[in-house]
């Protein structure tokens, strides 16, 4: 074939962002095709990442993505090794790009490697530009009447809530989503508390009671109080509002309605690497 032109190597490297050595080899190995060249380098990172896919990949970032009309969304974990990496625009956007593959499938809880596949291309094109290892983890899509979601400033944790209801007050879903990403309750209501765990400590309440000579009248009202505080720490409808500066100090479940949500239907918090 022609000697290859710098030009050539140059429009390869601004559109690909791999090394000029790279993509000099790739145009080479494909006879100056650049279409060529751009498949060469895919399969050739693709074996990469297949042999890098054991390294630790403890850092990442939380993808998401809400449709315009507030109804279906998704969440994506997105592994890598390095924070720096985790930060980086390509990887919060490949991130993003999941998040909406999911939002827009069939699954509410697709399998990861099957995002994965589906996602080859996309992945493969950024691991040739940030050669890091990246495994995609925890991937859920919701729906409802109304989604909010919130990611923390750093990426690594966030949080996606589905509402039954719209809300009069668009921060208000991103404030309860934020308030979950802060508080991390275990369930959005008490049919979510496994009930033995209600019964256990409803009866150590009682028991305590009856030995320390309560009377009979007011046991039970010990014991629901007993219950109710425990609730109230783990139950995100039963939590105080992390923004008491926005709503003042109330419930989670009475700010919602004051603003036109009857309940809160699903709940997802990400950690990454969690």
């Amino acid at each position: 074939m022609a000697e290859l032109s710098a030009s050539q190597v140059m429009a390869l490297r601004k559109k690909t962002g791999l090394p000029m050595m790279e993509c000099k080899q790739a145009l080479t190995a494909s006879s100056g095709d650049e279409a060529a060249a751009i498949e060469w380098l895919k399969e050739k990172h693709k074996g990469k990442m297949e042999t890098r896919s054991d390294r630790e990949t403890g850092e990442g970032r939380i993808g998401v993505y809400i449709s315009d009309d507030g109804t279906q969304g998704g969440i994506v974990e997105l592994r890598c090794e390095t924070a720096p990496v985790g930060k980086n625009e390509m990887f919060v956007s490949l991130a993003d790009s999941l998040a909406e593959y999911v939002a827009k499938g069939s699954e509410s809880a697709p399998d990861a490697q099957s995002v994965h596949a589906a996602n080859e291309a996309a992945m493969t094109e950024v691991y040739g530009k940030l050669r890091e290892t990246m495994n995609i983890g925890l991937c859920r899509k919701l729906t409802g009447d109304a989604l909010a979601a919130y990611v923390h400033h750093d990426g690594k944790s966030a949080a996606m809530i589905s509402m039954a209801g719209k809300p009069t007050n668009d921060e208000v879903g991103k404030h309860t989503a934020m308030h979950a990403t802060f508080h991390k309750p275990v369930a959005v209501n008490r049919d979510g508390v496994p009930a033995d765990k209600l019964k256990e400590i409803r009866d150590a309440a009682v028991a305590e009671a009856k030995e320390s000579g309560k009377p009979e009248g007011v046991i039970d009202k010990i014991a629901d109080g007993k219950v109710d505080a425990y609730c109230s720490e783990i139950v995100m409808l039963e939590q105080e509002h992390a923004r008491s500066d926005v709503y003042g100090k109330k419930k989670v479940k009475d700010v919602l309605k004051e603003h036109g949500v009857t309940d809160v239907t699903d709940m997802v918090l990400v950690v990454v690497g969690a």
